[in-house]
């Protein structure tokens, strides 16, 4: 409600508060928002270490999206240090559970040997699963191979 003002006057800081009773009675959606709202300053400063926070506490309970995020996190190193592994295995994750984001990710890591041995054939199949999701990157890389 207070995130995109529906029925009420929006408000970050009103949001995050709300978020953050959510997030600490385990709701992995509000831990998932919460960690957006770190991630992008809004409502509380801007913190990678605290949005790797609430993404890893909604990714272990299997929030795909939280999972995609962390991956994002790891690759680039943001509030923690970079570990292309670490990246892979939350990308995994989330693909397995269809995100598509997370497939075209993963089949960009099998391309270029991060975080996986280079493979081919493993990043023309996730890019594959992502481009029939619609996703437009994997389109274009496919189209590009």
């Amino acid at each position: 409600m207070y995130s995109d003002g529906r029925g009420v006057a929006k408000s970050d800081v009103e949001a995050t508060q709300w978020w953050r009773k959510g997030a600490d009675q385990g709701d992995m959606e509000a831990q998932y928002n919460l960690g957006l709202f770190y991630r992008k300053g809004r409502g509380v400063p801007q913190s990678n270490a605290e949005a790797l926070r609430w993404y890893r506490k909604a990714a272990d309970q299997g929030h795909a999206l939280g999972q995609a995020n962390l991956g994002y996190l790891y690759e680039g190193g943001r509030g923690v240090a970079k570990n292309d592994k670490e990246a892979v295995r939350w990308w995994r994750k989330a693909a397995e559970q269809g995100d598509a984001s997370a497939q075209c990710k993963l089949g960009l890591m099998y391309m270029q040997g991060q975080g996986v041995t280079k493979s081919t054939s493993e990043a023309m199949r996730w890019l594959r699963m992502a481009a029939e999701k619609g996703d437009a990157n994997a389109k274009k890389i496919m189209t590009l191979l």
